[in-house]
């Protein structure tokens, strides 16, 4: 089969999560998966792809990293036939907003239910069931797992399901968007951040998923992560999203072996070097894990267990790059670049580890320390599935 090109946002404000989409992807059997920056995107390089992806994170910080330029070039990606899908943040990131930098993304005019002025009180994780949204908040009844009725379009629609929630939207219907899931229930595993009532009156029987029709393209708004590569049946509804509307004729580029004739390949030393550092950085988490410390960056709480997240996308897949034939397709200075970053993350995880240990605040150290996972994980993954396309191709 052949399935459309993928982009996946890894600029500033998104979290851990667009990692799980790339688990989906290769799960799947989908090569053709690019990693854009803000700055990428500026550039244009959403023209080179069929359906773009925005994973969760602080919806501020990534609108504010698209930044005007972004949001053009994402306006005319859909309307000229490209396929948005956006979960959590990217699902708010398309709804029509008057606070700045979110008013340049006004594609989807759909209101939220869990925006209010009057904050209900939290019953646990006070630190993480609301940011401010101007004058009034935006907050986080449950987090875990939550059941979804799937109502239209997709093949297992009048099924439920079950899928994860960590601050996604609830949505009303209206006339601007066509319902795919509606929020029917709560499972055992539910964490409820508020009292349960004011929990049901906020999610359940309000939109979990939506679609709006945008020019010739489309945007999939989806509250829940249903990218969480522990739910298949949600996967599977993620797959026939991006495959609305496209045909094999659509298809936007083709891998070029002859392009990494040229060059320096990269060494089987140099492999190890990397796999080494990252062992490294993988350790030195652990241990961070173990304080229990927590960082606000933006609007956000990042935790160090999103630090593994990172390192195991990498960890779990660096083996391959040591087979004779991978090497042949990795260029030695794309190797150095990744060894140099990893390295700098080691050093600043051991930094935080140490000021941790004092007492001292690290929040910075820890911002620029997500920024260079994300660069790491990115470029890593970008080189990864290069070659998983190639190595269909053989």
């Amino acid at each position: 089969m052949i399935w459309p090109e993928v982009g996946i946002y890894v600029g500033p404000g998104t979290s851990h999560s667009w990692t799980w989409f790339a688990d989906v992807f290769e799960r799947s059997g989908i090569c053709g998966v690019s990693f854009f920056d803000e700055s990428e995107v500026a550039a244009g390089a959403l023209k080179n792809i069929n359906v773009f992806f925005i994973s969760g994170g602080d919806t501020f910080a990534i609108a504010d990293g698209l930044g005007r330029q972004g949001a053009e070039q994402l306006e005319a990606f859909i309307t000229k036939g490209g396929v948005y899908i956006g979960s959590c943040a990217g699902a708010y990131l398309p709804l029509k907003s008057s606070l700045s930098p979110l008013n340049l993304f006004n594609f989807v005019a759909a209101r939220i239910t869990n925006l209010t002025k009057d904050l209900p009180v939290p019953k646990k994780m006070a630190e993480k069931f609301c940011t401010e949204y101007g004058c009034q908040y935006v907050y986080h009844p449950v987090r875990e797992e939550v059941r979804v009725k799937i109502v239209d379009r997709f093949s297992c629609r009048g099924q439920e399901i079950t899928v994860p929630l960590y601050g996604g939207p609830a949505l009303t219907g209206s006339d601007d968007i066509e319902v795919l899931a509606l929020y029917t229930g709560f499972t055992d595993k539910t964490e409820f951040l508020v009292d349960e009532k004011i929990a049901e009156q906020t999610l359940i029987g309000n939109v979990a998923a939506a679609r709006k029709q945008f020019g010739k393209g489309v945007l999939y708004l989806f509250g829940p992560h249903f990218e969480h590569p522990g739910y298949p049946e949600a996967n599977r509804i993620l797959i026939e999203a991006m495959l609305d509307g496209f045909s094999e004729g659509n298809t936007k580029k083709d891998i070029n072996r002859a392009a990494f004739d040229s060059g320096n390949r990269a060494s089987k030393k140099l492999v190890r070097a990397l796999r080494s550092e990252i062992s490294n950085s993988r350790i030195v988490a652990l241990a961070l894990e173990r304080m229990r410390y927590q960082w606000r960056i933006g609007r956000k709480i990042y935790d160090p267990e999103k630090i593994s997240v990172f390192l195991e996308s990498i960890w779990s897949r660096i083996e391959a790059f040591e087979h004779t034939e991978a090497v042949d397709y990795i260029r030695e200075e794309e190797i150095e670049h990744l060894w140099e970053i990893a390295k700098r993350a080691t050093g600043m995880l051991r930094e935080i580890k140490k000021d941790s240990d004092k007492g001292e605040e690290t929040t910075g150290e820890a911002e620029q320390l997500f920024a260079d996972l994300r660069k790491l994980s990115a470029k890593f993954l970008s080189i990864y599935f290069r070659l998983k396309r190639i190595e269909l191709k053989s």
